[in-house]
């Protein structure tokens, strides 16, 4: 499967998932977790953190606060 020419438009998303939520529960368990499991869930961490970097002016009222 090839990935090439497709656009992902993020800040417009539909999605029910929070994602400074979804980093803070994988962070949760990354610090229940040890070795390289802990590994994953702190980098799965930082993906949602970033998706919620990326995604945070398309929220309400996040302009104003900025």
């Amino acid at each position: 499967m090839s990935f090439t020419g497709l656009s992902y438009d993020i800040e417009h998303m539909d999605s029910d998932y929070d994602p400074e939520r979804e980093a803070a529960e994988a962070m949760r368990l990354a610090a229940a977790a040890a070795g390289l499991e802990r590994q994953r869930w702190i980098g799965l961490a930082m993906a949602w953190q970033e998706l919620a970097r990326v995604r945070a002016p398309s929220r309400p009222g996040a302009e104003e606060a900025a």
